[in-house]
């Protein structure tokens, strides 16, 4: 696959899944669905599944775990999809599909929003960004596209830092065999959100934090050789980073981490479709 298609392929998976999740987002709210006025048709929502399902399904690893808990996504978007297919789609969203749209946004790791799913009238309109702002109005470039890593790809990085973060599976691992990825992985993480562009003050700020800490992140593990155990500010930093990405939502959650080491995530990632 040349750097065209792969940007064009890249440009597709992002397209879907954000329009899935903002589709669960309208599903998982009453208050949501009537503020917004005219629902998608049944056979819109339907299509939008299936090809999430679609652009999910590829890759060599399914069900891959997320700091020790499963990466079990297509089970969810199956359910919901199933819940919707003798739905006439009205404001008065079914409670069977409120569970299973709420449940999707869960595995995608989209926390709840304040006051919960049956509290929230959508989301806010995206404010323009000023005239000292301008980089967030950009659209994502070709490379940043076709930089964007697979499922996969991002699901073992995430894993890998939630070994790096639990001093359980630091005691476990040689520091060389922690080491050799951690650039691949944390690159994997930055190209996945790069692309990711964001008007409103509130979220352009969480994901500029983001992007700085994954930089930070990736500085810190650039002067670690892998000779010794990572040092506490570096797992501080893994932490933070799967905390604000919600796959754990405290430190003792990692404390306690402990499973079985899979060889899988302590290798690099292979470049794309190669």
């Amino acid at each position: 696959m040349d750097a065209d298609d792969a940007s064009k392929r890249a440009a597709r998976v992002a397209h879907v899944v954000s329009g899935a999740l903002n589709l669960a987002g309208l599903l998982a709210s009453s208050r949501a669905a009537r503020k917004a006025g005219a629902m998608p048709s049944r056979e819109h929502v339907l299509e939008l599944l299936s090809e999430l399902l679609t652009v999910i399904g590829q890759g060599p690893e399914p069900g891959l775990s997320a700091g020790g808990r499963p990466l079990d996504i297509a089970p969810q978007v199956e359910r919901l999809l199933a819940s919707c297919q003798g739905w006439s789609p009205s404001a008065e969203i079914p409670a069977e599909i409120q569970r299973a749209a709420r449940d999707m946004l869960a595995v995608f790791a989209v926390p709840e929003p304040p006051g919960g799913w049956d509290g929230w009238e959508g989301a806010p309109p995206e404010a323009p960004p000023g005239p000292e702002d301008l980089d967030p109005g950009l659209p994502p470039t070709t490379a940043e596209l076709a930089a964007m890593p697979d499922t996969i790809t991002f699901a073992a990085a995430v894993v890998w830092c939630g070994y790096l973060a639990s001093p359980k599976m630091v005691a476990k691992i040689p520091p060389a065999d922690l080491r050799r990825p951690a650039l691949a992985h944390i690159d994997s993480l930055l190209a996945t959100f790069r692309p990711v562009r964001r008007n409103h003050p509130e979220t352009r700020a969480w994901w500029r934090a983001l992007l700085e800490r994954l930089e930070s992140f990736r500085a810190l593990c650039e002067a670690w050789d892998g000779t010794k155990a990572p040092p506490l500010g570096l797992q501080d930093a893994a932490r933070a980073v799967l905390m604000q990405l919600n796959h754990t939502s405290s430190s003792e959650e990692l404390e306690a981490l402990d499973e079985e080491v899979n060889p899988f995530y302590l290798r690099s990632p292979s470049p794309r479709d190669a």
